[in-house]
């Protein structure tokens, strides 16, 4: 028996439930994206509270995102199977051979999956780097602390103030 190609209003529920997938991916990708700006002006204020209650956020954004691609990796099999097309076709194949209002849907939201995935890549390296400066700004601090509480101001090898025994001082913060 020869394996045909079905009809368009065969793929129909199946492309639908790929396009609800892909856009509800679509809606998690842009959640994430609003994350991550709300947390480039948390290091900018340097509000570690914020911080803390975002990153609390993320964890449930983190697990639909794990429910999702399962579930569109299972619906991309059973649609590739259907289509007679290769196991793990790109998207752009499975495309090509849907009727063309599910067509042009399922391009745009690949259009509009990658472009929410290029910005979460480039906020993240801002926000990566900001919080790597800040870390650094607050080690800086905390080094400059401790030399002015350690008495003997002995350096280690690599330039760093040497760790000494417990010194009870005082520090003036106010002038």
């Amino acid at each position: 028996m020869q394996q045909t190609t079905p009809r368009p209003n065969q793929l129909r529920p199946q492309a639908t439930r790929l396009l609800e997938i892909l856009e509800a991916t679509l809606a998690v990708q842009r959640e994430i994206l609003a994350g991550i700006r709300a947390r480039r002006e948390a290091v900018r204020r340097a509000d570690f509270a914020e911080l803390a209650r975002l990153e609390k956020g993320e964890s449930p954004l983190a697990l639909r995102m794990q429910e999702l691609e399962r579930a569109r990796v299972a619906e991309l099999a059973q649609l590739t199977i259907r289509l007679a097309l290769p196991p793990k076709s790109p998207l752009a194949d499975i495309a090509a051979r849907l009727p063309e209002p599910d067509r042009a849907r399922l391009d745009l939201v690949r259009s509009e999956l990658r472009g929410a995935i290029a910005d979460i890549q480039r906020e993240s390296g801002v926000v990566r780097q900001a919080s790597e400066r800040l870390s650094a700004h607050m080690a800086g601090i905390l080094q400059s602390v401790h030399s002015a509480l350690a008495h003997a101001k002995v350096y280690s090898r690599g330039g760093v103030i040497a760790i000494g025994p417990n010194v009870i001082s005082t520090l003036d913060i106010k002038s």
